[in-house]
């Protein structure tokens, strides 16, 4: 099957944010009297969401006292959300092939609306993406097919001509329940169980150049 369309999952995969969640989620610790994370150790769970974060920092939580830290830190993030954040060194070049030879693109992500649209707002991109779908954009989000299926839908390509690319094993699920080419990112967000247990897929790019490289020989003519 062709490749016409490429869609991305969004953190840890196009762009890394993990330095802003770092910071928001080590001044929650600070806010609170709890020592701060080691980065790698808040790395590793940034694909999970804020929940997973927010109970990493306090796992004694639980109930109305984790959600009201939890969002304490999303206040926090969102008030710092671009400080450091980043298209992945190496992936510029291949955006730019995306955007020289006009295939479209597009993000699909369980990251919620009003953090994606303060994150993307000052994100250069040399193409901009033909769809945005959040976690909260339809009633259901991945691993469920339904917001792939949107985004190809606003991309104007058949799911299966599609390639969506993700750094933990729910996207590669969401791909393959939409009927997508599906690939793994392995410079984003992994736990050591994602090396354990490899994923369902047979195309892995472990740095942003390679990502880069294979738009090239895909699209360049």
């Amino acid at each position: 099957m062709s490749i016409d369309c490429i869609l991305f999952d969004l953190d840890g995969t196009l762009l890394d944010t993990s330095y802003d969640f770092a910071y928001a989620l080590n001044q929650t610790c600070r806010d609170f009297n709890s020592p701060p994370l080691r980065y790698q150790a808040l790395r590793q769970i940034v694909s999970q969401g804020g929940l997973a974060m927010i109970q990493l920092a306090f796992p004694q939580l639980k109930g109305e006292e984790l959600e009201s830290r939890k969002q304490h830190f999303l206040t926090l993030y969102f008030e710092n959300i671009d400080h450091h954040t980043h298209i992945f060194s190496g992936l510029e070049s291949g955006l730019q092939v995306l955007a020289e030879q006009q295939i479209p693109w597009g993000i699909v992500t369980n990251k919620p609306t009003w953090l994606t649209e303060k994150l993307l707002k000052n994100i250069h991109f040399p193409s901009p993406p033909n769809s945005v779908v959040c976690g909260d954009t339809l009633t259901v989000s991945k691993p469920d097919p339904a917001p792939l299926y949107l985004a190809a839908k606003q991309c104007h390509i058949d799911a299966k001509n599609c390639l969506y690319i993700g750094d933990h094993r729910r996207d590669i699920e969401a791909g393959m329940n939409a009927g997508m080419q599906t690939a793994g990112a392995m410079f984003g967000y992994l736990t050591d169980d994602d090396y354990d247990n490899p994923w369902p897929t047979k195309l892995f790019f472990e740095t942003p150049y390679e990502m880069s490289q294979y738009f090239q020989h895909t699209f360049s003519k």
